[in-house]
């Protein structure tokens, strides 16, 4: 039940978060980049409807390739399945402040109607959060390596931020993966974790021992047959949305080398995990735009460049988003619950017998599916 304080609290979150996102865009932006809005959309509007389909088409792309991650994790789902939840998640969760969980409860409602059971889908949601942070988080460490290659003097404050990057990332990707190696790595961080939490809060019992435990036992299941689909949704995901940045900002005029695009990117899209914004807008922008501001690319032609590419990673998710809610809304009355269900079985055992059959020729056994199968793919 939502009580008069919580309702103010999220009216005031709400309008905070909104009030952040006008000031980024309609203050710190501009100003940053030397520009105002009306020579930004000029810039915008002159690219040509060629070229901006041709964005489109990367954008669609990109969101394609992450459609293999999600059906990786969701033995049976479709690919148009997994494209229609994803739009649909991300335009929730690009209008409202931290509407990320938002989303996920949309993504949650989708699956369940086409059949999914809650344990398969919660060690879905489980798998693609721990595999997106890692690769995000690997992102300013590439470019870091990028950036060493890179024979121009590079001014102090960039190496400051980049180095910065690499360290939060190198941190956690060194962290995620002893978690998913090592059972003794995982119990450490879990008992520090608690005593930790027992000086803080006293009163407050933890386990994060155990659930730690827990979680890595049902990473390493859907992992094990399957890491590498999970990773090649991922890492297509961010290798085609660099080149649509790097294809944005070449048409606003900015025209820089490999390793100057990647760092800007790569600042971006940590950003973006920045939760005092929807989706990270205006966050993100201006780091990228400081970025390439600080190698000496055009302020103004910047503005626009990192502007085009927040319209195509941000605002266009959400009508293609609200198109894919709605064929949602309208295709579940069609059906009824027993038959979405049957079909969404169907599915999840053609796609078992797969994985087993790949499974076992890799063993050399094509008798029957190892033992080692991992048991959350099962349906209750």
């Amino acid at each position: 039940m939502t009580t008069p304080s919580t309702l103010l609290r999220s009216t005031l979150h709400t309008a905070a978060s909104l009030s952040i996102t006008i000031a980024l865009l309609g203050w710190l932006l501009p100003t940053l980049t030397e520009t105002t809005w009306t020579e930004i959309l000029h810039t915008i509007t002159g690219v040509g409807w060629l070229n901006f389909l041709g964005l489109l088409t990367l954008m669609m792309t990109g969101l394609y390739c992450y459609t293999f991650t999600l059906k990786a994790s969701l033995p049976g789902l479709s690919h148009s399945q997994a494209l229609t939840s994803n739009l649909a998640g991300s335009c929730i969760s690009n209008i409202l402040p931290a509407g990320g969980a938002f989303g996920t409860a949309l993504n949650f409602a989708m699956w369940r109607s086409w059949g999914f059971e809650v344990t398969t889908i919660t060690s879905s949601m489980l798998i693609t959060t721990v595999w997106n942070i890692l690769i995000r988080a690997a992102l300013p460490v590439l470019a870091a390596l990028l950036l060493l290659t890179h024979s121009t003097r590079l001014p102090a404050t960039i190496w400051g931020g980049v180095a910065l990057g690499a360290l939060i990332g190198t941190i956690t990707v060194t962290t995620g993966i002893a978690l998913i190696t090592s059972r003794r790595a995982t119990t450490t961080l879990g008992t520090l974790a608690d005593t930790i939490n027992k000086h803080l809060r006293p009163n407050h019992h933890t386990h994060f021992a155990t659930n730690a435990l827990t979680l890595r036992t049902r990473i390493i299941g859907l992992a094990h047959d399957r890491w590498h689909q999970l990773t090649f949704g991922v890492v297509g995901f961010f290798a085609v949305y660099f080149l649509l940045f790097t294809a944005c900002i070449a048409l606003s005029g900015v025209h820089v080398s490999l390793p100057i695009a990647f760092a800007a990117f790569a600042i971006g899209r940590l950003s973006t995990a920045v939760p005092l914004t929807p989706g990270g807008l205006g966050i993100a922008e201006a780091g990228s735009a400081a970025v390439l501001i600080a190698l000496e690319a055009d302020p103004a032609s910047t503005g626009a460049g990192v502007a085009l590419f927040a319209l195509f990673s941000h605002l266009l998710e959400i009508p293609f988003g609200a198109v894919g809610l709605t064929l949602w809304l309208v295709t579940r009355s069609r059906h009824t619950p027993t038959t979405t269900h049957n079909h969404a079985q169907r599915r999840i055992a053609r796609a078992r017998r797969k994985a087993a059959r790949a499974t076992s020729l890799t063993l050399g056994n094509t008798d029957e599916p190892p033992s080692s199968y991992p048991a959350n793919n099962r349906s209750t």
